[in-house]
């Protein structure tokens, strides 16, 4: 016969600090080390409100921690009152139900910042858009098409936001599916997005793993790190829509970084470092910003030689809204801190040894072998 799962039980009189094991089903609970009476004591204190509001009314529901054995173990318990007032019910370890309330608690707690951006961030452009269409009603001529023009420029910053916030919600989602990937293959497409005219440099410092990864999500993840980067060092814009196909394929002009770039260098295009001699460069000549990527062990990295991060705002930097460039979201590197959670990955930030920010990957599943550091080297980003 199929065993019922749980532990069948009984609380005589309904009293909440007694408990008689019934029959023993299919549990992660040990009857043995449960205790007999005295059960409220086990309770966590933090529980033990919810667990005898609970175990007041005529059907129990409650999940709650149980300190058994020097340990804490959630269960959930279920029990409805006989005909003589004993409960009679089943304890359950409550794992999937508190990993469940857990990804509700991170849903809401999402759901709060959306609506704090909406009341807030959006509120200011819609407000800039709409004083500057009234007033572009009482004025006429240039007057009036200069507000006009501020009026589109508030809603175009809605727009950013919007998508930003869009990309937020669906980089936060658990990651479906991972292919192996080579990731200097997804660094050239990245920086063939954003950086088409760009006074920019992009060094990888080869070679690159091929990891385990969602390709597309890791591509968002380089293209949101090299728009910061040139958002912070370069007065250029980056891609825009001069380099978009209408049909929304990518397309670039002769300013491009050709395909290849990365894995065939050239004459010339070698980094004189002796110990990155097979790295290669691509983009401006005398940049205002250098990008690198290179590889460390169990992951990779993403550097510049910019102005960097002041250390006050490094442990914010990830937080959605947070931004110290004019213009800027505040989404960017939420998204990819989001991305590298969604793939089990760690990023954090530090400096560059020219003294511009650096975002560490760890924890990325690197296959084949990897071919050893030298004596040393930690995977140092270079300016040259």
């Amino acid at each position: 016969m199929e065993r019922r799962p749980g532990i069948a039980y009984r609380r005589p009189d309904g009293d909440p600090d007694r408990f008689v094991v019934e029959s023993v089903g299919e549990s992660g609970l040990d009857p043995a080390v449960l205790p007999q009476t005295g059960w409220s004591e086990a309770v966590a204190d933090a529980d033990a409100d919810r667990f005898h509001a609970a175990l007041g009314e005529e059907r129990v529901d409650v999940a709650y921690r149980l300190e058994v054995d020097d340990a804490e173990t959630w269960v959930h318990e279920r029990a409805a009152r006989d005909g003589r007032g004993n409960l009679v019910g089943y304890l359950f370890t409550a794992g999937d139900r508190v990993e469940r309330n857990r990804q509700l608690e991170r849903q809401r707690e999402r759901l709060e910042e959306f609506a704090s951006v909406v009341s807030h961030d959006l509120r200011n452009p819609l407000s800039v858009a709409v004083g500057n269409v009234e007033l572009a009603m009482e004025f006429e001529g240039d007057a009036s098409t200069d507000r006009l023009d501020r009026a589109l420029d508030a809603l175009d910053w809605m727009d950013d936001l919007i998508s930003d916030l869009l990309a937020l919600a669906r980089e936060g989602r658990s990651v479906e599916g991972t292919t192996p990937e080579d990731l200097t293959a997804v660094v050239e497409e990245a920086w063939r997005t954003v950086a088409p005219g760009a006074d920019a440099r992009l060094v990888v410092t080869g070679p690159l793993p091929r990891i385990e990864c969602d390709r597309r999500r890791l591509r968002q993840a380089l293209e949101n790190l090299f728009h910061n980067a040139l958002e912070h060092g370069t007065d250029a814009d980056v891609a825009g829509d001069d380099f978009a196909d209408p049909e929304g394929r990518d397309t670039f002009d002769d300013r491009s970084v050709p395909p290849g770039t990365f894995t065939d260098a050239a004459d010339g295009d070698v980094v004189s470092d002796a110990r990155e001699d097979s790295s290669v460069r691509a983009g401006a000549d005398d940049p205002a910003v250098q990008v690198f990527v290179g590889r460390l062990d169990g992951g990779f990295y993403v550097a510049d030689d910019g102005d960097g991060i002041d250390p006050a705002d490094r442990d914010s930097v990830f937080e959605p809204g947070h931004t110290t460039a004019e213009g800027g979201t505040g989404f960017g590197l939420a998204i990819v801190d989001r991305i590298a959670q969604a793939h089990g990955w760690e990023v954090t930030l530090t400096e560059s040894r020219t003294g511009g920010a650096r975002f560490e990957f760890d924890g990325v599943s690197v296959l084949g072998a990897d071919p050893p550091l030298d004596a040393g080297d930690t995977g140092s980003d270079d300016a040259t």
